[in-house]
């Protein structure tokens, strides 16, 4: 059974709306439409809360359907490589503050692209989370 299915028949097994389900694993009524129309699919914390609070194993949630799977192996795994390229970016940094102070040498075009992708990666990992959160 699709993940889809399994959504809209755990919900209509405990006789609740959309908009009651949404209240009850804290996310939004839009997300569960998404969810039960095969439009989107939920983060790894919400199909937890989902088999938490309807006291489902989250392999039978999940197990059948092969798209769910792969979101959340994306998922977790992009996670990881944007907070080890933020990890890096700020070792560069280091590096080149290192070089200012024990040796004078100041790499200003080098500061400023690190800076940059910097930048840009905190702001894909905070909008990744806050997205994530809604």
């Amino acid at each position: 059974m699709e993940f889809s299915s399994k959504i809209k028949e755990v919900r209509k097994k405990e006789n609740l709306t959309q908009e009651e389900f949404a209240e009850k694993i804290f996310v939004s009524r839009n997300a569960v439409a998404k969810w039960e129309t095969n439009r989107g699919y939920p983060d790894i914390q919400n199909l937890i809360t989902i088999s938490d609070v309807f006291e489902i194993s989250l392999d039978e949630l999940i197990k059948k359907d092969k798209n769910v799977k792969n979101k959340i192996i994306a998922e977790s795994s992009s996670k990881k490589w944007h907070l080890l390229v933020i990890i890096y970016l700020i070792t560069i940094i280091f590096y080149i503050l290192y070089f200012l102070f024990a040796h004078k040498i100041f790499m200003i075009g080098f500061l400023i692209a690190t800076l940059f992708m910097l930048v840009i990666e905190v702001y894909i990992f905070i909008k990744d989370k806050i997205y994530k959160n809604k």
